[in-house]
This record gives C-alpha cells, sequence and structure tokens, in this order.
C-alpha cells in the first residue's frame, strides 16, 4: 500500500508530461509557446472590450476576465477528458495502471496551461490602472477552488464522452450555456430582480466573483463565493468519481 501512492504520482505526472509534449512540443520554443497560448485563446475577447469597444467606465476588460480565465480552464477540462480514454487507447490495453488518472491527468495538463494564462489578469489590472492589495493574497485559495471544479467537472465530463461519444459536441455547447448563465460578461452586481437570485445557483457565479473581489474590487471574496463552488464540486466528485472506477475496470472492452 505504501509503493501504490508514489506510483500513481509517477503516473500521473508521466500521463500529464505526454499531454504537454503533445501540445508545447520538445523544442525551446515551449516556454514561449506556453505564455503565448492563453493570449490566442481568450487575449482577443479581452482586446475587443478594452481596446476596440471602449465602454465608457469601470474596468470592463478586467472584469471580463475574470470571468473568461478561470472558465476557460473548466472549458478546457471537460473537452481534454472527453477525448481522453479514446487517445489513451494504446496504453489502457497494454498497462496496468489507476485509470482513474487519466481525466486527473487532463486536469492537470490544462491546469498548467491556465498558469499562464493568469499574466492576462496581470495585463488587465496594469491596462486599468488597477494596483494590487493585500486581498491578492487571496488568490492561490481561488485558484484551488477554480482547480476543484475542473476536477469535478471532468470525471462526470469523461464518462459522458465514454456512454455518448457521437454527442460530445451537445455536452460542450452545455458547458458554453453555464457562462452565460453566470455573471460572465457582467458582474453581478448589475444583474437585478430573480436573475440575481437565481444565477448565484450557478457554481461558476461564486468563482468569478471571487476573482473579481480580489484583483477587481481590492477585498477579500465572500465566504459563499468559495464555500459554495467548493462544495457542488464535493458533491460532483462523491457521485461520479465512483461510477467512473466501476466503469474503469471495463475500458479496455469499449475504448477505440
Amino acid at each position: 500500500m505504501s509503493g501504490a501512492r508514489p506510483r500513481s504520482v509517477e503516473v500521473l505526472a508521466a500521463l500529464t508530461a505526454s499531454d504537454l509534449r503533445a501540445r508545447y512540443g520538445r523544442g525551446g520554443w515551449r516556454a514561449v509557446k506556453w505564455l503565448v497560448d492563453p493570449f490566442a485563446v481568450v487575449g482577443v475577447y479581452l482586446v475587443l472590450v478594452t481596446f476596440v469597444l471602449k465602454r465608457g467606465h469601470g474596468a470592463a476588460g478586467l472584469s471580463l476576465a475574470c470571468a473568461v480565465v478561470p472558465f476557460q480552464l473548466v472549458m478546457a477540462s471537460v473537452i481534454n477528458v472527453m477525448h481522453a480514454l479514446n487517445l489513451r487507447g494504446s496504453i489502457i490495453l497494454n498497462s496496468a495502471f489507476p485509470r482513474s488518472l487519466i481525466p486527473l491527468s487532463g486536469v492537470l495538463t490544462e491546469t498548467i496551461a491556465f498558469a499562464g494564462s493568469l499574466g492576462l489578469l496581470a495585463l488587465m489590472m496594469g491596462v486599468y490602472g488597477i494596483a494590487p492589495t493585500l486581498a491578492v493574497l487571496w488568490l492561490p485559495v481561488v485558484v484551488a477552488v477554480n482547480i476543484a471544479l475542473a476536477v469535478a467537472a471532468a470525471y462526470p465530463a469523461a464518462l459522458f464522452g465514454l456512454w455518448f461519444g457521437d454527442l460530445r459536441e451537445f455536452l460542450v455547447s452545455f458547458a458554453r450555456t453555464l457562462f452565460f448563465l453566470a455573471p460572465g460578461l457582467v458582474p453581478l452586481a448589475q444583474i437585478t430582480g430573480r436573475a440575481h437570485d437565481l444565477v448565484q445557483l450557478n457554481p461558476l457565479s461564486g468563482l468569478f466573483e471571487a476573482y473579481r473581489s480580489v484583483l477587481l474590487y481590492g477585498h477579500a471574496p465572500g465566504v459563499a463565493q468559495l464555500l459554495y463552488p467548493a462544495g457542488v464540486a464535493l458533491v460532483a466528485l462523491a457521485v461520479t468519481l465512483p461510477v467512473f472506477r466501476g466503469e474503469a475496470r471495463h475500458l479496455a472492452k469499449v475504448v477505440e
């Protein structure tokens, strides 16, 4: 039992390293690509809001970045793991290792890619002249909740990709819809009426607002902004992880 954990860590590291090599290559330009990719993926939206639309007041680009950047980690993790089981078909068929590490390695890959996206948040703060406050010390906690949500989304996404391979685009569209059912384009304070109460049921709402609290408003995130998304993540994992482990015993029969 004592050797099981180190071996799992080694397997997780190997799976993640292979993903990163496939994405960034092996040459000396890997670090450059790692830094540039986030700007290519989501930077165009921030440039549009910040430098083209030029809203009359407020740090619109930073507010949007506080939603787009964390959502990209969840979204990228969902897309990654939906295809991960089939992409790992050869090692599933020929190697003995904990299959439940495959979705986790997908999230770890996207988390490493996400780390480069944090530069976008710093850039937006600089563009709007917003200096960091002591509240920025909460950022690691907010990022940890962000990763927890990504992991919680990964296991049901992997199951969906396994069971309903032809409907993967439907899940991608559903995940994107969740962004618009949260205060992604505008902060929660600008949403009124019944919609204000309903969007808070979306765990992404607390996550987006937590980033805004720390980086845009300069104060500690609210307790609910952290605990509610974290609680949803734990419940989702408690439900889906055992199901995935059950399905993992039969992966060799179903992977392509």
